[in-house]
């Protein structure tokens, strides 16, 4: 699997190239928080040492650690050590990863996931590692952002009655509410997409048609987010890993049914971006249209005058040795015709003067 330094931990969209860039720094301070399920519900914990970790991990019913910004590499072998992971899977944990994905070890599991972020200056996704052992749970993100703080939030409110809860419930609340939080995006970008259709239909221009371009390059990076999301869920649900117990695959069954929900409506946005852009085309149609109109009415008035005088002043016989007044009649006539068919295409209602 391919890893990618610190600084791809966190990517924005470029409003330029259109694409994904790194948004972190080479170094951020490194944090540490930990919680705990005991017989009074949730805990939280400042980090003293390794052999408190330890002891905690045993008494505990469920130790949760929660890591951010970038620990050295003697931390990571002492994390390793005490969730006994594997060289390997320490790598999954201590990088960020281009895509999302699970997978299972003897008695843990490891996935990665992409966690969005929306605001009208900046969009991009987090990504955020997993690690689900016996009565232990590691998260790792790469920024100091309060990513499950709702979660924190609702289950210290939640008091005595998550006594019991095992790491596999507490994994599944943490990535619910990672799934949840693509309905922010939805929300914003719905109405983003709607502003600009809006726009469009007032006035199609270029820089509309490169919002439509935007527009679409975020629709797809957020679904191609959350497909592997969709993917995760079913295979958590399913797996028969003893980290996970009947309990933790209910719960994350749920997970799956609202990663569904998320991804269908992400086709439906997808497929709004597309719509979109038939409006643009029409907008553009519709304004070639009206300047092709008003050029065709100019050239409807013009022709029969143009017609009067290339007759009258052909120069057989100079008209005025004859007609006197032929001059003012021929003007007359010009500007009788024209009017006339001025008045008619009101009529016709090819010419709105309102």
């Amino acid at each position: 699997m391919q890893q990618l330094s610190f600084n791809h931990g966190r990517m924005t969209f470029c409003m330029d190239s259109f694409e994904m860039v790194a948004n972190l720094p080479d170094q951020v301070e490194p944090r540490v928080q930990i919680h705990s399920v005991g017989s009074f519900g949730l805990n939280k914990f400042g980090f003293q040492d390794f052999e408190t970790l330890k002891t905690m991990t045993k008494d505990e019913t469920c130790v949760w650690i929660h890591l951010s910004g970038l620990h050295s590499d003697e931390f990571w072998k002492e994390i390793s050590s005490l969730a006994d992971m594997s060289d390997e899977h320490m790598k999954y944990m201590k990088n960020p990863h281009p895509r999302s994905f699970v997978e299972e070890v003897q008695d843990a599991i490891f996935w990665t996931v992409q966690k969005p972020f929306v605001s009208d200056q900046l969009d991009g996704l987090e990504s955020v590692n997993f690690y689900l052992g016996p009565g232990i749970l590691i998260t790792r993100q790469f920024s100091h952002d309060d990513c499950f703080g709702n979660v924190v939030h609702n289950l210290f409110a939640q008091g005595d009655r998550i006594v019991g809860f095992g790491a596999d419930r507490l994994a599944a609340d943490l990535l619910a509410s990672i799934i949840r939080s693509y309905y922010d995006v939805l929300t914003i970008g719905g109405a983003k997409l709607e502003k600009l259709q809006t726009r469009i239909i007032k006035s199609p221009g270029k820089v509309e048609l490169d919002l439509i371009n935007r527009a679409q390059q975020m629709v797809w990076i957020f679904l191609k987010a959350v497909w592997p999301i969709d993917t995760i869920t079913h295979v958590l649900s399913r797996c028969k890993n003893p980290s996970i117990s009947d309990e933790g695959k209910l719960e994350l069954s749920y997970c799956h049914d609202e990663a569904s929900s998320v991804l269908r409506l992400f086709e439906t946005y997808r497929d709004m971006s597309y719509d979109i852009m038939d409006v643009y085309v029409s907008g553009i149609g519709l304004r070639t249209n009206e300047t092709t109109k008003i050029l065709t009415i100019i050239a409807t008035l013009f022709l029969p005058p143009t017609l009067i005088a290339g007759i009258y002043g052909m120069n057989f016989q100079i008209p005025e040795v004859h007609l006197p007044l032929g001059y003012y009649a021929c003007l007359t006539s010009m500007f009788g015709v024209s009017f006339g068919l001025l008045a008619w295409l009101k009529v016709k209602g090819f010419i709105d003067f309102n």
